[in-house]
Parts: C-alpha cells; sequence; structure tokens
C-alpha cells in the first residue's frame, strides 16, 4: 500500500465556516418538509429515543416479515406489540399496534397482510420497487429537481452460482434500461465463490464479471460504482477494480469505488488508488470516482471479529470516524488529482457536507465533488443542496416484490447504525429546532475536524499483537485469512509438505525413535490416496516395553506438581501457536482437511492445553486424589490434531503418564503434535509415540492390565469393542452422533440453508458433530425459496484437495464402506435424491456433495450415523413433531433449530436430549470453554466428563473415597448453588450466548451397592434423590437390612433391569457387566463416592452446553433473544 497522504493544517478554519454553511443548508431545508416528511421525521424521532421501539421495528421488519406461517407470523406479531411503547410509537400507533396483534391471532392472514403493507408503505421511499414502470418514475421525479439516483439491486442472500448469476442478469438488465445512469454493485452478490484465501482464484472470478458489467458500462452509457463490504473484501474490490481498468479495453472507461472511513487502511487505500488514476489520467485521460462513505458493516464487522478472536477492524469509537473522515476529505478534495479522482461525499451529516464544500470552493475543485445520500432518509436537505446547482446523488436500493422480505436486512442495517445518542441522522429530526443538539452535534465535529490531524492511520486488525498463552484462560484466535503474512507463510508449508514423499514416521518408547518394525503407508486423500509417508507399528515386546516406561515414569510425573506441568502445557501452546501454518499444511494433505477446518484445530488444540492446566491446577489436585496411572490416548482421523491434543494434555495436566496410539490414517498429523509437546519439555518417557495396527497387538495395549484408563474418541461400536476385549477396562469415550438440525416455520430460510450447508458437509460431512439430517417444517419444505436456496448452495460446493486454497470441501478419508457407502448410493422406500452425489476420483475419495429426501421416521437415514456428504432431509407437521424425531435416535451429541421465534426456541432447548445445542447457528465447532463437547445417551461411554469443559480433567484422577458424608455434602452443596442452579454463560460475548448448564437424567439411576456399602454412602444415596431429585433404585446381591425398596438380583438380572435406566452407578467389589450394560446402551461409572462434594455432585447430573446467536446482521438489539435457565433444586 501506499503511504496516507498528509493533512493540510491551512484550512483549519474552514471548520468553522462549516458550522454556518450547515446552519444555513438545515433552515434551507425546512421548506422542503412536506406533510409526509414531517410525520416520517416524529416517526423517527420517537423511535431512536426508545430501544424497545426499536426493537419492536426490527422484529416487524425482519422476522415478521420473513416468517412464511401466518399463523406462527402473528404469534411473534404478538409478541413483540406487548413491547410497543408510547413513547416510541405514539397513541395511535402503540394501541393499534397491540389491537391488530391481538385480532392476528383470529384472523393472521388478514392481518399480516395489512402490516406486510404498511411496512412496504412506511420504507417506500428508502426502498425502492424494481420494476421498470414505477422505478423509471421515481428517477423521473427527482430528475425535475436536478438529483440522479444510485441504483442497487437488491435480492436473496446469494448462497450459491445461481442466486449470483440470476443477480448478475439483474444488474446488467438495470443497466440497460434508458433512464437508469448509475448503478452500484456489490461483489459478493454478483460471484458466490468470494474465497478470502483464494485471493489470486477469486480475483479471477471476480474480474470476469467485472469486465462483463464494464463492457455493458460502455455500452449503456452507465456508471458502475462498485460497493465495499466487509473488512475482508476491501483488498479483493480495490485489486478487481485496478486490474480490469487497467486494461485497454476499459483505461478510459470512467468508474467507481466505495471506501469506507471507518477502516484506518482506506486512508492508505485512498493515496494508493490516487497514484495509480493519476498514472492512468496520464497515459489514457480515464478518470475515476472514489465515493466515501463512514461505514454501514460496523456490527457485522465487530461480531465476526469477536467470535474469532480477531481485533475488529474498523476504528473502536464514532469519533474517531469522524475524525476519519474529515480527514478523508481533506486529502480528497484537492487540485494535485482532481483532473484524475472524482469524489464522492457520501454522508447525511451537513457539518461534513458543508466542510467538503467549503474546502472545495476554498481550493477550487468544486467539479469534482459530488455530494450523496440515501434516497428517503433525507429529502428536504437533499432538496436544499440540489437548490444551490450542487451536483447531488441518492444512493437507492431497488427490489422486486417478491424480494421484499430479503432486502430487510438493508433496513436493519440502517436502524442500527443510527441508534447511538452520538449519531447525526438520528439528531437530525430535530437538529432544526434544538439549539441544544445543533451545538452537541456542532462540537462533535469540530473535535473530528481538529483530530484528524492526529489520527493513526495504522491498521487495527493488523497491528501486531501476539497471542500469549497465560494464566488466565483466553481463546486462541483464528488465523486471519485478510493478513498477507499468514497465507504467504502457509502457501510455502503447503508447497513444502507437497514436495515430501519419502517421510518415515517411527514409534518412540523410552525416547527412542524405533523405524525397524513393519512399515505402513500413509496415503495423501486428495490425490488418489497416493502415499506420501511410512510409519512404523509396534510389535508386542513394545507394547510391554512402552507400559513398563510409562509405570515407572508416572510417579515422577505426577511429584512435579501441577503448577510444573502446566508451564510445559502452556509453552506447546506458544509453539503450537508459532507453528499453525506448518500443521494446518501437514493436516491438509494428511486428511483432506481445507484450511478453514484445520484452522480451528490448532486453536482448540492450543485452548486444550491451556485450559486443561489451568484446571488442574484450579482443582488442587493433590489433595484427596491421585493420578489414574497410565492412560491410553486413542484418537480419531476426523480431527487429527485438536481431539489427540484434548486427551494427552488432560491426561499430562492430572499428572499421569501417556502412550498415544495415533489414528492409522493420519500419523503425519499426529507425529507432527507429539514432536511439539516433546520440545516443549514434556519428558518422552512420560508421553510415548506407538502406532499399531488394529490387531491382536493394538488389542494387547488396549487390554493391557497396567494401563489404568483409555481415552477414545470413535464410534460406539468401537467402544463396544473395547469393553468386550476387558470387561473392567477404564473407558472414557466420545462416540458417535446421529445429529439434525430443526428448521421451524418461523426460521429464516437464507441463514437457516447456510448454516445447514456448513454443518452438513464441512469437512465432507466427516465431523462427528455433522448434521446429516434436517427436520424440516412442512411449510419451510414446501416454500420453493428453501429448495432453491439449498440446491445452489450445495451444487456450489467446491470439491477438491484440501490444500487448494479454492477448495470449500475436500476428501473423505477412505473409501466408502458399510454405513456411507450405503447413504451415498442407496434410498430405501419413499425416498429420492434432490442432488445425487458422485464419485470425482479414481479412488473413491472424491465425492459431491448429496441431499435425499422422502426420509421416514424409523428409516435408516433417520437412526443412522454416517461420515461423509450425505444430508438426509424429513419433513415434520409440527415443532413437536421434530423434536420427538431428533430424540427418536440413540445417540445425543449435537442438535440445533433455526427458528426467529424465542417461545420456539426455549421449548426447543427444554425437550431435546443432546449435550450441545444450536439456536441459529451451526451445529459444528465447539470452542473449549464456550461450548464444552461431549453428548448423552450412546454418545458418551464411561466415567468422563465434556471435553474443554470444568470436569473433565478430574475425571483422570482417583478421588479418596467418601468416609463422612456431612462435610462432603456441605461442599457439595456449595458447588450445586453456584453451578447447578445457574446457567453460567463463561464466554461474555455480546453476540453469542454460551450456556453451560445441567440437566437431571431423566430415567436416572440402577446403583448397584452390597452390604459394605457404608451408612455414610447411603445417607449420600437417600439425600441426591430426596432433596435433589435424582431417581434413582438400589441395588445388589444380597438383602440389606432396612433398605425396603432394595432390589435383590444377580449381575445378569442386572444387566436387564438396568435398560430401564439412563445410567449405572456400581459401587460394589463386584465385576460390573460392563460389556452388557453397552450392548443395551447403559453407561457404567464405576468410582467410588469421591469425599470431594464439588467434584462428586456433577456425577449425578448431565451436562449440557447451549449456544445461541444473539445478533441479526451483527446488531445485538435485533433478533431472537430465547431465555436459557440452570436447574431447579
Amino acid at each position: 500500500m501506499s503511504v496516507p497522504i498528509d493533512t493540510e493544517t491551512g484550512i483549519d478554519e474552514l471548520a468553522q465556516s462549516a458550522v454556518k454553511v450547515a446552519k444555513q443548508l438545515i433552515a434551507e431545508s425546512e421548506p422542503n418538509k412536506k406533510r409526509y416528511d414531517k410525520a416520517s421525521r416524529k416517526r423517527f424521532s420517537r423511535l431512536f429515543k426508545d430501544p424497545k421501539a426499536i426493537s419492536v421495528t426490527v422484529s416487524l421488519t425482519d422476522e415478521v416479515m420473513r416468517i412464511t406461517s401466518a399463523k406462527d407470523a402473528a404469534r411473534v406479531l404478538k409478541k413483540s406489540a406487548k413491547s410497543a411503547t408510547l413513547t416510541g410509537f405514539g397513541l395511535i400507533n402503540a394501541v393499534g399496534l397491540k389491537v391488530i396483534a391481538a385480532i392476528s391471532m383470529v384472523l393472521p392472514k388478514p392481518v399480516l397482510f395489512a402490516v406486510h403493507t404498511q411496512v412496504k408503505r412506511l420504507s417506500k421511499g428508502i426502498i425502492l420497487p424494481s420494476e421498470s414502470s414505477k422505478l423509471a418514475k421515481q428517477i423521473k421525479r427527482r430528475a425535475k429537481k436536478d438529483i440522479r439516483l444510485n441504483i442497487n439491486v437488491l435480492g436473496e442472500a446469494v448462497l450459491g452460482e445461481r442466486e449470483a448469476a440470476e443477480r448478475f442478469e439483474r444488474v446488467l438488465e438495470m443497466m440497460k434500461r434508458p433512464e437508469v445512469d448509475y448503478v452500484s454493485v456489490k461483489l459478493s452478490s454478483v460471484v458466490s465463490q468470494i474465497i478470502t484465501l483464494d485471493q489470486d482464484g477469486t480475483l479471477k472470478r471476480v474480474s470476469e464479471k467485472l469486465r462483463i458489467i464494464y463492457k455493458n458500462s460502455i455500452q449503456s452509457h452507465t456508471f458502475i460504482n462498485l460497493d465495499m463490504e466487509e473488512f475482508r473484501d476491501l483488498r479483493l474490490t480495490v485489486d478487481a477494480f485496478k486490474l480490469v481498468l487497467s486494461e485497454e479495453e476499459f483505461e478510459k472507461l470512467y468508474a467507481g469505488i466505495v471506501l469506507q472511513a471507518y477502516l484506518p487502511e482506506s486512508h492508505e487505500v485512498f493515496a494508493e488508488l490516487v497514484k495509480w488514476s493519476k498514472q492512468r489520467h496520464k497515459n489514457t485521460g480515464g478518470v475515476i470516482k472514489i465515493r466515501l462513505v463512514k461505514g454501514a458493516n460496523l456490527a457485522m464487522e465487530k461480531a465476526e471479529a469477536t467470535l474469532h478472536g480477531w481485533v475488529a477492524a474498523p476504528y473502536q469509537s464514532k469519533a474517531a470516524v469522524d475524525a476519519s473522515y474529515s480527514r478523508l476529505l481533506d486529502t480528497a478534495l484537492r487540485a494535485d488529482h482532481a483532473d484524475a479522482v472524482r469524489i464522492g461525499v457520501a454522508s447525511h451529516n451537513l457539518f461534513h457536507i458543508a466542510f467538503a464544500l467549503e474546502i472545495a470552493k476554498k481550493r477550487q475543485v468544486m467539479d469534482q465533488l459530488d455530494i450523496e445520500m440515501l434516497e428517503g432518509m433525507a429529502n428536504p436537505e437533499a432538496l436544499a443542496i440540489a437548490n444551490r446547482k450542487l451536483r447531488i446523488l441518492l444512493y437507492a436500493p431497488v427490489t422486486r416484490g417478491d424480494d421484499f422480505a430479503s432486502a430487510v436486512a438493508y433496513l436493519v442495517r440502517r436502524l442500527d447504525e443510527n441508534t447511538a445518542p452520538e449519531n447525526y441522522l438520528r439528531s437530525s429530526f430535530e437538529i432544526g429546532e434544538s439549539k441544544e443538539i445543533f451545538n452537541a452535534q456542532a462540537e462533535r465535529f469540530l473535535k473530528g475536524a481538529t483530530d484528524r490531524h492526529d489520527l493513526s492511520t495504522k491498521s487495527l486488525r493488523h497491528r501486531s499483537i501476539k497471542f500469549e498463552v497465560g494464566d488466565t484462560f483466553e481463546n486462541a484466535p483464528n488465523a486471519d485469512l485478510t493478513k498477507d503474512s499468514f497465507v504467504n507463510k502457509l502457501d510455502k508449508e503447503i508447497r513444502s509438505v507437497l514436495m515430501q514423499s519419502d517421510l518415515q514416521i517411527p514409534i518412540v518408547i523410552d525416547g527412542k525413535q524405533i523405524f525397524d518394525r513393519t512399515l505402513i503407508d500413509g496415503y495423501d486423500p486428495s490425490d488418489n490416496a497416493k502415499v506420501w509417508y511410512r510409519y512404523a507399528v509396534a510389535k508386542s515386546s513394545d507394547v510391554e516395553s512402552a507400559v513398563k516406561v510409562a509405570k515407572k515414569a508416572s510417579p515422577g510425573w505426577n511429584e512435579l506438581g501441577a503448577e510444573a506441568r502446566a508451564d510445559m502445557l502452556k509453552k506447546f501452546g506458544a509453539i503450537a501457536h508459532e507453528e499453525q501454518e506448518e500443521t494446518i499444511a501437514i493436516m491438509a494433505r494428511d486428511a483432506g482437511k481445507t484450511v478453514a477446518e484445520a484452522d480451528p484445530e490448532v486453536s482448540e488444540a492450543i485452548d486444550f492445553a491451556n485450559y486443561y492446566a489451568l484446571s488442574a491446577i484450579s482443582l488442587d489436585l493433590e489433595k484427596h486424589s491421585s493420578p489414574v496411572g497410565i492412560v491410553v490416548v486413542v484418537p480419531p482421523w476426523n480431527f487429527p490434531y485438536a481431539i489427540p491434543t484434548g486427551g494427552i494434555c488432560a491426561a499430562l495436566a492430572a499428572g499421569n503418564s501417556v502412550i498415544f496410539k495415533s489414528a492409522p490414517e493420519t500419523v503425519a498429523t499426529s507425529w507432527q503434535l507429539v514432536n511439539q509437546l516433546w520440545r516443549a519439555g514434556v519428558p518422552k518417557e512420560v508421553l510415548q509415540f506407538v502406532s499399531t495396527e488394529d490387531n491382536e497387538i493394538g488389542k494387547s495395549l488396549i487390554t493391557h492390565e497396567d494401563v489404568n484408563a483409555v481415552i477414545l474418541t470413535g464410534a460406539y461400536s468401537t467402544a463396544e469393542l473395547f469393553s468386550s476385549w476387558k470387561n473392567e477396562l477404564n473407558l472414557l469415550a466420545e462416540t458417535s452422533g446421529k445429529n439434525s438440525m430443526v428448521l421451524t416455520a418461523c426460521c429464516d430460510i437464507d441463514v437457516a440453508v447456510k448454516d445447514l450447508v456448513q454443518s452438513a458437509f464441512g469437512h465432507a460431512g466427516q465431523k462427528c458433530s455433522a448434521a446429516s439430517l434436517a427436520i424440516v417444517e412442512k411449510s419451510i419444505y414446501e416454500n420453493p425459496n428453501f429448495k432453491k436456496q439449498l440446491i445452489d448452495a450445495v451444487q456450489s460446493l467446491r470439491v477438491g484437495p484440501g490444500y487448494v486454497f479454492s477448495t470449500t470441501v475436500g476428501p473423505i478419508i477412505k473409501k466408502p464402506e458399510q454405513q456411507l457407502e450405503r447413504a451415498l448410493t442407496a434410498l430405501d422406500d419413499g425416498e429420492e435424491w434432490l442432488i445425487k452425489p458422485n464419485q470425482i476420483d479414481e479412488a473413491g475419495l472424491m465425492w459431491s456433495a448429496g441431499v435425499k429426501t422422502g426420509v421416514k421416521p424409523g428409516s435408516w437415514s433417520h437412526l443412522n450415523e454416517w461420515f461423509g456428504p450425505v444430508l438426509a432431509i424429513m419433513v415434520a407437521p409440527d415443532l413437536e413433531t421434530a423434536i420427538e424425531w431428533q430424540n427418536a435416535t440413540d445417540f445425543g451429541l449435537t442438535a440445533g433449530i433455526q427458528s426467529l421465534d424465542p417461545k420456539e426456541c426455549e421449548y426447543w432447548i427444554e425437550n431435546v436430549e443432546a449435550g450441545n445445542l444450536y439456536v441459529n447457528r451451526g451445529v459444528t465447532g465447539a470452542i473449549v470453554n464456550r461450548q464444552p463437547f461431549g453428548g448423552w445417551k450412546k454418545s458418551s461411554v464411561g466415567a468422563t466428563a465434556k471435553a474443554g469443559g470444568p470436569n473433565y480433567v478430574a475425571t483422570l484422577r482417583n478421588w479418596n473415597q467418601m468416609k463422612h458424608f456431612l462435610p462432603m455434602k456441605e461442599a457439595a452443596s456449595k458447588w450445586l448453588k453456584s453451578n447447578i442452579a445457574l446457567a453460567i454463560d463463561r464466554s461474555g460475548l455480546e453476540v453469542e450466548q454460551n450456556v453451560q448448564r445441567y440437566r437431571r437424567y431423566k430415567k436416572g439411576f440402577l446403583v448397584r451397592i452390597e452390604s459394605g456399602t457404608s451408612k455414610d454412602e447411603l445417607d449420600f444415596l437417600n439425600w441426591i434423590k430426596k432433596d435433589l431429585g435424582v431417581i434413582t433404585r438400589l441395588s445388589s446381591d444380597t438383602l440389606i437390612p432396612g433398605l425396603a425398596n432394595l432390589v435383590v438380583e444377580s449381575t445378569v438380572e442386572f444387566a436387564e433391569h438396568a435398560m430401564e435406566f439412563d445410567r449405572v452407578r456400581w459401587l460394589s467389589a463386584e465385576v460390573p457387566p460392563v460389556s452388557d450394560l453397552m450392548i443395551n446402551g447403559v453407561a457404567c461409572d464405576r468410582r467410588p463416592i469421591a469425599t470431594r462434594g464439588d467434584v462428586e455432585i456433577s456425577r449425578w447430573f448431565l451436562e449440557q452446553s447451549v449456544s445461541i446467536t444473539q445478533h441479526r446482521y451483527g446488531n445485538t438489539n435485533a433478533g431472537p433473544k430465547p431465555a436459557c435457565v440452570g436447574l431447579v433444586i
């Protein structure tokens, strides 16, 4: 980029002159106020003074307008109307709204038609009809007043190529209309595959469309303005603009681009454009126009940055944005480049407009200047400017009648950006009558004009802030794909990894690398399963050696203490962050992960290490517990870096030694991870790397008598297999999930489809949390827009190698077998392909995404899990049925709902059975501490807890058995008050609520006791049943005096009886029938009752994470805010 142009102090006195001119313009606008304008201003003035009125208005324009079901829309209308106040709406409107809301429950369709009509009427001047005859009339009306219109074609959300192509054609059609001479284009509305990481490919795709637009611009004599969108599109838009306009065919074309004052980078970009345009003008006589705006995407920029851990790109205060705008006016309106660069001053702030006029006059560049405003937002002021014979344009969004609901996003942003008390437009409704308001706005302007000299133009988003793994937990940020330094380093690492062809990976036992073993091929799933490394697998004697070394190392590792262990884990976090590009590159080739999928894994791994390190310290582990001992970590291939990191770091933090058995499909990623941990200081005798085949040798490691625990992430069938090998195996497992997303009649179809497609096909549908099932209410399924958007989004997914930046869906890890093969190729009775999946490569690892419909309740596709790019769709008559179907599977890992009705969301939250719930967002991407991850029912096995949550590290310690109930009860009661009774949000995010809470097991516990069970233990069991509402039933092999409700039964009978319960708590010295229980889908917890009440009590409740989107288009004042409560004890 270029160095920003310096400000000039010589025009400072013009700021005072501008205040006088602004006052004149306000006075001159008064006679232009028609009855409609006065009523509108009065309405807006009331509205902006009342936050409740803003919320009601947003609800009407966004939620009620979008909901296609009349009955459901009426329900949301009624709820919104309750908040309508006299202050915000006035007597007639407030009462009228409440009355029609009440009537809507009886006559929903007529009332909603009236509401739609009224909303369209009130927004009539803000969003114009795109129909030729109607728009032509408005353009002619404005032309009579010497006002031109800058047309922006709105439409449905662009989720795929079809909608982008349709919008593109509509833009071209608009340009051909004789009355239209000025059109604004958003690149994201005409090109669907704008991929920030794929800079070259995206630039090529965008430029192809832009050439066609510019050709039509020449033919139709229509000026084209490139709108600026989010920060991530800044470089793309500027590069495409310069690239195409530098070509011979367009080197003389007059065209425009927008710069946003809220971005510090705009000052460098402005200087860059001026330098380039001056040279272009010198060579060809070509001229450009730069439209200067404040920026309308502030809310969404902040929301995205918050969720990803970035610094928000815009200036952080309204005052800084005002100063930035004044600085741009100073540097823009100059004779030095006036011949090459025209300037559009786009603002409603009459002080800024007046400042621009004063600068232009003094510098004698009035011909360089256009004044621009928003259509319908300041008509009297626009006329006042036009009456001064100044060029003025009004930015006019246009839409077809059937697309109006989609255009409400524009209204919501307009409302949101003008709600702040310091905002000029909010004040403008009364500025002519209130000296106090005028003076306050003048003061703000004068301060901004003065501050422009000292305003920093350095990037906020890209400033050098090193992420530190510290003593307090903070989620690691995702990689910022707008940073050239990251992209360049990543590209270099990918090229380096792709050049590897003879890598050999050893097993490592007691610090010794062992290569001379059987070598297994590791292949690249993105390249027809081409071999790129070979890894050694252990033999029987290696397993014995590793266990022996681990057993010897355990005591010393535990004695080191939690803080010393934590220092190593935090050092690993720093190493992982420093080497994120290399790790992403390895995952991309090893697991076929796209960068978008691999990057969050690195952040999650860092989070696991830091969170568990701090958790172990806070638990005060040395009191009342000892390490489990030797822990074997058996991770999956689908999350080859984050999940093994979590298991290893939790075990290490808890003072255990670890044997790491890599997933056979992703050994290269495991090798990267284990080396980073060793370099962080973890001793090689404490953490050993032992790959095995899935044969008797692998079995011998899992079942070894000295192995004290196995952490498994994999299929439930694998957990069953492990338990069948060794009945007393201490298995802590996160297992399968048949995850679904419910789309209710109250959903926003565009948002729902976007979230559904990402949830179903991210990492080619191979996440344990992936939504392989959508349960769609009938009214939505039958809405043509739903299928149209779904088909468009799915068919626009780009399938390819994970390491190719343009890929959005990578390969599957191995050739389809059994479940996945059936999902990809077979249809059951009544089912049909909405989109049929197709094999793309020879090896059978690349598949296009598929969608099947007609899935019936109880069918194979309804109840079975698969790991691949197939989405099944069920059609439900209502929400209650949808929840019933969602709960009908054996699993309960993740679940989602899409609905703009908070009551529907609340009902769903309280009735769906899953460990991780997601409201109005995707169902994948759990983040440590925000959404601790782990499921219910068959999605969880053994005495485990949610990964990334407060209870997980404690599961990897042996806690002393309770001897005395009363002190334990006191500690447990204290914990209950601060945890169970509350729904706790530890994330602290405004744009997303992330609640951690506890629920009761519906069927409760079957508790196995014995004659030796102490009175204190029985008192505890009685207490949790009577006082805490935990359902329990006691069972024993012998009669115990004094226990009237005791069931006396054998272990075989017990296993059958246990099917009536959710869970088993085994407090007997007998050998529990774990394998039999697992076959029946019942988990068994064999731990004794712990002396630590805070540790013990959580074992009797289900953990649940609930993540709720709390914004609409970044606006936190909009959208449903369902309540999520704790457990009443």
